[in-house]
């Protein structure tokens, strides 16, 4: 049986990434749609690509259970001794087995059947034709006319593509607002649609390291009654500008959802740590003209001062090069500037460390950490307790 096991994990890892590809794969050009390029229509004859593409992957995708049992059948064939078939199966084991050749073989049945269903007539029983019927008006009155209205947008510079998953893409044209899937799409015009953001949630992406990312979860429903199914898209805080840009309607913004930018996340919780800080005494508050260096609107009320401990995480005194110093700088920055600047001088990949790490003063240039940040005596937010020396 370890033979079995072995083709068995092989052709599901093979299926998994044949139906999620990973950028990798993408890249050298390992997907269904760049293999079956010759086919397909070209990209900027968006629907019909689709209406093509949608079909390819199902014939696709239905076929790798059967050609998995192809497969066993011929290594056992080839290698009657190592691959173990009926002969010395379990009743319970055949019987399995027997079923799943004969569903492997029906499902690539339907799916051939299905797809021929789908070409009839020039592809209008396809279900992304058969949605684009529901968008017809006096001015697009078939399913062909909306589709060319659409492609004609697709060609234009004025589009936005967002990628949100390996098989669902966000397409924003002037008009119109589709959601890429596996086999139907998601089509609405931009004048029915009414967008709201519901949630945001935080998830571990790979790029050159694991890092987390906000996501912001986006529900579009027509304004009125309609045919048109609601539907939701996800994508990442970081394109929520670029959409918003795009769209003729704005963004209704739940009040549990904000849309925070990496530093404003980290400002927010610098402040929190350096509330927890002692205070520094009255002699080193500003004068009431003082402005902070950097926004030039806010009072300085943070100075640094040296706090910490000369020690690691693990208790080891640290060599002189990795000490903090003292500041002999008077008050100049509000502490969100100052938090700022700490930001960026940090690497985007520690992003999960930051606040463990070191920087320099922006004027003398002495090291220091969040510990030896402190407000000056009656700056201290109200709401934040402040921690007793």
């Amino acid at each position: 049986m370890v033979p079995h096991i072995i083709y068995g994990i092989i052709f599901v890892m093979l299926f998994f990434f044949t139906i999620f590809p990973t950028t990798e794969m993408e890249s050298v050009g390992l997907t269904v749609n760049h293999l079956c390029s010759n086919y397909l229509s070209t990209e900027t004859d968006f629907i019909m690509y689709h209406l093509k593409s949608t079909s390819v992957k199902l014939l696709i995708h239905s076929s790798m259970p059967f050609i998995y049992v192809i497969f066993i059948w011929l290594m056992a064939w080839a290698n009657p001794e190592e691959v173990i078939m009926h002969s010395h199966a379990s009743p319970l084991g055949e019987t399995v087995w027997d079923m799943f050749c004969s569903g492997s073989g029906t499902l690539l049945l339907v799916a051939m059947v299905t797809v021929f269903y789908w070409a009839q007539d020039g592809w209008s029983n396809h279900p992304i034709a058969k949605q684009l019927q529901l968008l017809t008006n006096q001015t697009l009155p078939d399913w062909r006319s909306v589709a060319t209205n659409i492609n004609d947008e697709y060609r234009r510079d004025t589009k936005i593509l967002i990628r949100s998953n390996a098989i669902s893409t966000l397409v924003v044209t002037e008009s119109w607002i589709i959601k890429t899937n596996m086999y139907v799409h998601n089509i609405i015009p931009q004048s029915e649609a009414l967008l709201y953001a519901y949630k945001i949630d935080t998830k571990e992406v790979i790029t050159d390291t694991l890092e987390s990312a906000e996501f912001v979860n986006i529900g579009v429903k027509p304004q009125q009654q309609s045919r048109i199914k609601p539907f939701i898209i996800r994508i990442n805080v970081i394109h929520i500008k670029d959409l918003r840009d795009r769209l003729q309607q704005p963004i209704l913004v739940m009040p549990s959802v904000q849309f925070r930018t990496l530093t404003e996340r980290f400002v927010e919780a610098f402040k929190e740590e350096v509330a927890q800080n002692p205070t520094v005494p009255s002699t080193y508050v500003p004068d009431e003209g003082d402005c902070c260096l950097a926004c030039l609107q806010a009072q300085p009320d943070v100075k640094i001062v040296k706090y910490c401990l000369d020690v690691n995480a693990a208790g080891s005194v640290l060599s002189d090069s990795e000490r903090c110093q003292p500041c002999g700088c008077r008050p100049l920055w509000c502490v969100g500037c100052l938090a700022t600047w700490f930001a960026s001088q940090q690497q985007r990949a520690e992003r999960d460390t930051w606040l463990s790490k070191k920087t320099t003063c922006p004027m003398c240039r002495a090291r220091f950490c969040v510990r030896d940040v402190c407000y000056l005596e009656g700056r201290l937010p109200q709401e934040v307790p402040q921690t007793e020396e």
